[in-house]
This record gives C-alpha cells, structure tokens and sequence, in this order.
C-alpha cells in the first residue's frame, strides 16, 4: 500500500469519528442511545475504527501525521473502554455481553470482536525491552542459574517387575495384532484377485506386441487426460471460473509483507531525522532568540515583583505557590474584566415635565415675536 493508501484510511477512519459523536450527543436527546443493543453498536464500530487507526500508525512514514493518528488512537482506545465498562452495567455487571446478535445485525463476521494489542505497544519499549533482556541474562550468568531448556528432565521412578512385563505383554500383543490383521488383509486381496481372473476365463499369455500396446495405451490415456485436465483448467481460468495458479517468485503477500517491511525502515529514518530537526532547532532558536527571551521574562519578573510589592512594608512577595500556576502567572497573567460601568439614575418626572412645559412656553413666545414682526 502507498502513503495516499493510509492517508484516505485516516481520512476516513476521522470521518466515522465524527459521525460517531453526532451519533452519541444528538441534538434531540431522544435520539441519544440507551439501551444495550445501541452501546454495543457503537462498541464494535469504535473497534472498526481502532483497528483502521492502528493500522495507519503503525505503516504511515510521516513524523508529525503520526503524532496526530496517536492522539486521535489513544483517544479511541480510551472511549472503547467506556463504553465496554457501561455496557457491563447494563447488562447486570457481567463481563460476558453477548453480541451475536449484533453481528447478525450488522452482517459482520466474528473477528470483527478480536482486539489486537497495538503494535507500537512494544515498538516503543523496544530498547527497555532489550535493556531488561540483557539484564536478565547477566544475572543468570552471574547466579549460574539453569535456564528450563538446559535443565535435566525428570528420572521416573523404575516399574515394578509385573508391571513392567505386563506392559511389554501388552504391546507386544497389540504389534503382533496388527500385523496379523495385516496378512490377512493381503491374503483376502489376493483371492479377490483370483476369483477375477478364473472369471475372465484364467491367465491370458499375451505376446510381445500385445503387452506393448496395452502398455501404449495406458501411456497414451495418461497423457491425453493431463492435457485434457490442462486445458480444461485453463478454459476455466480464462471465463474467470478459477484463480489463475499464483508464481511463488510473484506472490502479492510477500510482496506486501516486503513493502511493510520497508515501510518500517523509512518511517525509523524520518523519526529519527526528525527528533534531530528538532534538537537543532531548539538549539538554534536558543542560539538566535534565548537573550531576547531571557531579557523578556526578565522585565516581567521584575514588573510583578513591583506592582506587586507591599507598600507599606515595603517586602517583595514570594513567588506564586505551584497549585496557584507558579510562574506562569507571572509570565501569563489572568485577564481581569472590568466591571462595567453603573447606569446613571433616570430624571424625575416631575421635574421632566416642567422643564418641558416651560420649552414649549418659550417656543411659543418666539414663534408670537416673529408674527408680530
């Protein structure tokens, strides 16, 4: 398979991620599942999608897709032991669910409820793994412990006497059993074998040329049948009737196991060439910018032992305790809100309505000025 193999798996695997979820929280809380029969259908799709997840993490190269597929993994891991766990309870506390059902349901064979263990689980620990190996192996060789395969097998105590002769009687009987059945299975052949030849009228003496054309034609019907069973294989091949016969030098899952193989190699490279990318990186940008950096959080230090300094006493605070955030409320303060401002009181009608009176007055008096004008 190509990288856009597994990059359309992860694509979909995300999309039934989705749908999931919408199928969990839907808007109509009726909608929501509830009963058994509804987990366990969303308990074997989260195991469809684990398994497409794993997959994609184990074969995709790219370093930093690969961060995102285990984020996007684990969380499925997690959410498929929640739902195992509910669906415990709702089924009484058994461990035992029965999904047969289900699978009939959902017209899907049984391996679809096999869990692999991730492969990563042990790619990760590779090295402790190696390390612990090695350690074991040491304190063998130190303690001169036998490992089980060198140890000597378990003497069983001698028979006695009787038994002993009894069990020699006993199989030489069954050998001599069989091999007498044997004789008179050959014996009943061979009269079988008279008795049909004294009815063709007994022992024919062919002559030479006799004998070789029974032997001819036997020859001769030997090979026509392999051609006829040749051709008639590849006529059935031909109308798709039968799998054409698989090259051994050619056979697809070797090729592909090879491809994975290789797959494994180039996605060691990336990850290490990109672990490098990033010392370099860290290195470099504490290189170009950690005097910057240094004299930024600096500042803000100081700014916060100031403002937040007793003004009275005149003692600086300590630092922010670790539950509290630490430092990080120094560098990245909480944002305080503003209370807002109070809404002036509203005018007394009463006063409102004079002054109104009294704006209308005026307007009539200039407007009477003006007439007389």
């Amino acid at each position: 398979m190509a990288n856009v193999s597994f990059d359309i798996q992860w694509r979909e695997a995300m999309m039934e991620l989705l749908d999931q979820m919408e199928a969990e929280n839907p808007d109509d809380e009726g909608l929501a599942p509830k009963d058994l029969a509804e987990f366990s259908c969303i308990y074997i799709k989260y195991l469809q999608i684990f398994k497409k997840l794993e997959e994609c993490y184990d074969q995709v190269v790219h370093p930093q897709k690969r961060l995102d597929i285990r984020k996007a993994l684990e969380s499925t891991i997690g959410r498929i032991l929640e739902i195992r766990l509910w669906m415990v309870k709702l089924n009484g506390g058994n461990d035992v669910v029965q999904l047969d059902d289900i699978l009939v349901d959902l017209k899907l064979t049984p391996d679809v409820l096999e869990i692999p263990i991730p492969r990563y689980y042990v790619e990760d620990r590779a090295k402790e793994l190696e390390e612990r190996a090695k350690f074991l192996e040491a304190l063998v060789d130190k303690y001169n412990v036998k490992r089980p395969s060198d140890a000597p097998l378990t003497v069983l105590p001698p028979l006695p006497e009787d038994e002993a002769i009894r069990c020699i009687q006993v199989n030489e009987r069954g050998r001599q059993g069989r091999e007498r059945a044997h004789i008179m299975q050959e014996i009943r052949r061979q009269s079988a074998f008279e008795e049909k030849i004294a009815r063709m009228g007994g022992r024919q003496v062919l002559s030479r040329d006799e004998a070789a054309t029974r032997v001819q034609a036997a020859a001769r019907g030997f090979i026509s049948r392999q051609r006829t069973k040749a051709v008639t294989e590849s006529e059935l091949v031909f109308i798709g009737m039968k799998p054409p016969q698989r090259d051994p030098t050619n056979d697809p899952k070797s090729k592909e196991s090879k491809n994975l193989s290789r797959r494994k190699i180039v996605q060691s490279e990336n990850q290490a060439e990109y672990n490098k990318a990033l010392v370099n990186l860290k290195a470099k940008v504490r290189e170009m910018e950690g005097q910057d950096m240094r004299e930024t959080i600096q500042d803000c230090v100081n700014t916060w032992f100031v403002e937040n300094r007793n003004p009275e006493s005149g003692d600086y605070p300590d630092f922010p305790d670790e539950e509290d955030g630490g430092s990080k409320i120094i560098l990245n303060p909480p944002i305080i809100e503003e209370p807002e401002p109070a809404a002036e009181p509203a005018a007394k009608k009463g006063k409102g309505g004079k002054d109104d009176k009294k704006g209308k007055k005026e307007e009539k008096g200039g407007k009477k000025g003006k007439k007389g004008k």
